[in-house]
């Protein structure tokens, strides 16, 4: 199944766009045991996952985040996360040269709850701005690993639950320049991470040759 994504700036610059809202990447739907609505990335996604750019783990404190490395505009990423339950924890997409527009994901272990914030991801007043959250009960558990997965193509960014639930947005970054990943803190403890992503490519569209036209034979 494909969704749809709203656009999340004002009209006047989706007009001048001269486009507004985009497809979703497809995802496979399926009811679990007490009727809740369970979505995932089709599997076939993964065909588009190119070499991988970054791998980490380790963990992170408040005063020192850690830089995991670049990823493209559009990537595929997977993380397991341990909170730190004094504040919250995950990851930062930083979209500008100097730091200043950035995409947060994090958990709060107090709420239970995953968040993606966009107060900060475009210094356009035209963007709507925000934080959406969803329920995540396992980040408010000690010493439960959360997964993650996120897929990001330019202006939208879908984040899954291992639970199957998900958040979807859309967010504006100003600049062309390289993008980089952060695990970051606020608590006073330290938050666990591991952390993999790849570039996504295009794949080419192979189409069968079509059979040569037959030459007419005379009897």
């Amino acid at each position: 199944m494909w969704g749809w994504a709203w656009e999340a700036r004002d009209d006047a610059w989706a007009h001048e766009a001269g486009w507004a809202g985009v497809l979703t990447l497809p995802r496979e739907v399926s009811l679990t045991a007490d009727g809740t609505v369970a979505q995932r990335p089709a599997r076939e996604l993964l065909a588009l996952r190119g070499p991988r750019v970054l791998y980490g783990t380790g963990h992170v404190s408040r005063t020192e985040p850690v830089e995991l490395g670049q990823v493209s505009h559009t990537f595929d990423l997977t993380a397991t996360l341990v909170p730190d339950t004094t504040g919250t924890s995950g990851l930062r997409l930083i979209t500008s040269t100097d730091g200043s527009e950035y995409l947060d994901i994090s958990l709060d272990p107090t709420a239970g709850r995953l968040a993606v914030d966009r107060t900060h991801a475009s210094p356009d007043t035209r963007a709507r701005g925000g934080a959406y959250t969803a329920p995540c009960p396992a980040a408010a558990r000690l010493h439960t690993p959360v997964e993650l997965r996120v897929i990001v193509d330019r202006s939208i960014a879908e984040v899954y639950l291992a639970d199957e639930q998900v958040l979807t947005l859309r967010f504006y970054p100003s600049t062309d320049g390289p993008w980089r990943l952060q695990a970051r803190t606020t608590g006073t403890g330290r938050s666990e991470f591991a952390v993999a992503a790849w570039n996504l490519t295009p794949q080419d569209i192979r189409q069968e040759a079509e059979p040569a036209p037959r030459t007419a034979q005379r009897a």
